[in-house]
């Protein structure tokens, strides 16, 4: 049996993708700017689209607690 080539891949803006990975439209575009996420798929006048399914295999690899930043200071004693 051959694959269905006609069905057209799943794709979505920056608030589907807030849905998929269970984040805020805004955490989605900080998301979005990162350089190991995936290139969304077209623009239009109202905003950029991804493949969803390019996104979940970047979720399986997206280290959910690492938020970024300088560590904190501790304390010498």
């Amino acid at each position: 049996m051959m694959a269905d080539m006609t069905s057209p891949a799943r794709t979505g803006g920056l608030t589907e993708i807030g849905e998929l990975l269970g984040v805020s439209r805004q955490r989605a575009f900080t998301l979005a700017q990162r350089k190991d996420f995936p290139t969304p798929i077209a623009e239009s006048r109202a905003g950029r689209v991804w493949n969803l399914e390019d996104v979940t295999k970047w979720e399986r690899v997206w280290d959910r607690d690492n938020r970024g930043g300088r560590p904190r200071k501790t304390r010498d004693k």
